[in-house]
Parts: C-alpha cells; structure tokens; sequence
C-alpha cells in the first residue's frame, strides 16, 4: 500500500469531523495534480467517518494507552474461553464492563471539549464498538488504528465489514517493546484496580455509617413522634376536665347567685 495514502488518511482520520470532506477533496486534487491518477482514487474512496466512529479514532490517538488495555483485555478473555477458565472469565468480564463503560465516558469528555455533545444513541454506539473490540481481534485492530469510519456491532465477530475501517496500517506489536508496553499497562491496571477496591471499601463504609445514621435518626423520629402522640393525648384530656370544670363553675355560679337572690329577699321580707 503505498505510503503516501498512509500518510493521507492518517491525516485525515485526525481532523475534526466536519473539516473531513473538504480536507479529503483537497488531497484528492493534490493527487490529480501530481499526475497520481490511483492515489486520487484511493483517497477519493476514502470515506467520512460517522460519529462515534471519529470518537473513537480520536480517542485512539489522544488515549492510546486506554486503547491497548482494551485490546489486551480482549486477548484475555479469548483466551480464557479458549481454555474454559470459569473465574478467569468472570473476572475479565466484570473488568470489561468497566473497562468499556470507562471509554465511552472519555470518548464523551472529548466530544464534549471539541464542542460536539455525544448523544445517547452515539454513546450506543461507542458502547458497541468497544465490546466488539474485545470480542473480536479485527475489530479491536480496526478500533487501535484509529482509521474508522462507521460504528461496530458486537455480535458480528466473525468478519468486519471493509467498509468499517480505511486502510488499516499493520503495527509490529512483536518483540520486547510490545512485552515491556504490556507490562506497563498491566502495572497501571492492577494499580487503578487496587485503588478502585480502596475507593470501593471506603464507599461501603460511607454507605454503612449512613445507614447506621438513618436507623438512628429513624428511631429518635418513631420515640419523638410518640411523645407528641402523648402530649397531645395528654392536651386533649386537659381541655376536656377544663371544659367540665367550666361547665361546673357556671353551675355554680348560678347557683351562688340564686342564693344571694335568696337571702336578699328572706332580708327585705323579715324588715317588713
């Protein structure tokens, strides 16, 4: 494959999505103008990337090392199944999930700061396209080289399409540095892995001081609610002697006047 259209749609692939077309038009003239009648239909083919396909290929280049862990995880977990390692597939499994969900968070934070909000059915996508990833060698080669130009499905793990990825460039992932790259990834995964644990550990604990607090205040509610209870039983009974009370009062009230009444009389009668 000629080096050139290499070195294009590199560039191509790293521009913002909405100055692709016109940059790939200019390369394309460029080409005709050189007399590289091929090379101008090679790049003319080349074809805009969706979406979540130019939030991956950015993702490729400005978080490289995130990407290798993917795919890394991905060998892991074909292997596992290759041996039918129960734990070790459940393992890998939950730290793909997290793996996965942690790339489309960083996939959003870029579309976010180059302007372009991801939508949930992007981040479908983006969520898509790393699974496939990890399921398949293809795709994960296609999502590492930073050339995609549509969204992968997960369930399609036997073939990827050609349209999926442009020109993919081959990467000599042999020999002591790809061993010494590995060890360093594995060193930073095992790394956030232990302080996910501590995050995790001390999260439970928040939880469980929370709890106890709730139960807590649950309980000074339930005996503060039955004292009011109380006290307003305690009211009402009040007000009810105080009502009895009154009506005795005026009952003898009126009885304390009859009798003056009485003797007021029994005094005017007894002067005459």
């Amino acid at each position: 494959m000629p080096a050139d259209l290499d070195q294009v749609a590199d560039e191509l692939y790293a521009l913002p999505r909405d100055e692709f077309t016109a940059a790939r038009n200019a390369a394309v003239k460029r080409a005709r103008q050189q007399d590289d009648k091929e090379l101008a239909e090679q790049i003319g083919a080349l074809r805009r990337p969706s979406t979540a396909a130019w939030l991956v290929n950015l993702l490729s280049r400005e978080h490289p090392d995130e990407v290798a862990a993917l795919v890394e995880l991905g060998d892991g977990l074909r292997a596992a199944q290759d041996q039918l390692e129960g734990e070790a597939l459940r393992r890998l499994s939950q730290q793909r999930h997290e793996v996965v969900h942690g790339l489309v968070q960083q996939a959003r934070a870029l579309a976010r700061s180059a302007g372009h909000p991801a939508s949930e059915a992007v981040a479908r996508e983006l969520k898509n396209t790393f699974t496939a990833a990890v399921n398949s060698s293809a795709a994960a080669q296609a999502v590492a080289g930073g050339r995609l130009t549509t969204a992968l499905d997960p369930a399609d793990v036997d073939g990827l399409p050609e349209q999926a990825a442009a020109t993919p460039v081959a990467r000599d992932d042999a020999g002591p540095d790809r061993d010494e790259r590995l060890r360093r990834d594995l060193e930073r995964a095992r790394s956030a892995a232990a302080d996910a644990d501590a995050e995790r550990e001390k999260a439970q604990g928040e939880l469980t001081d929370a709890e106890r607090a709730a139960d807590d205040a649950a309980g000074t509610l339930r005996e503060l609610r039955s004292r009011i209870e109380a006290a307003e039983q305690a009211e009402h009974d009040a007000r009810r002697r105080a009502r009895s009370a009154q009506r005795d009062l005026d009952a003898a009230d009126r009885a304390a006047r009859e009798a003056q009444r009485r003797v007021r009389d029994l005094e005017r009668r007894k002067q005459h």
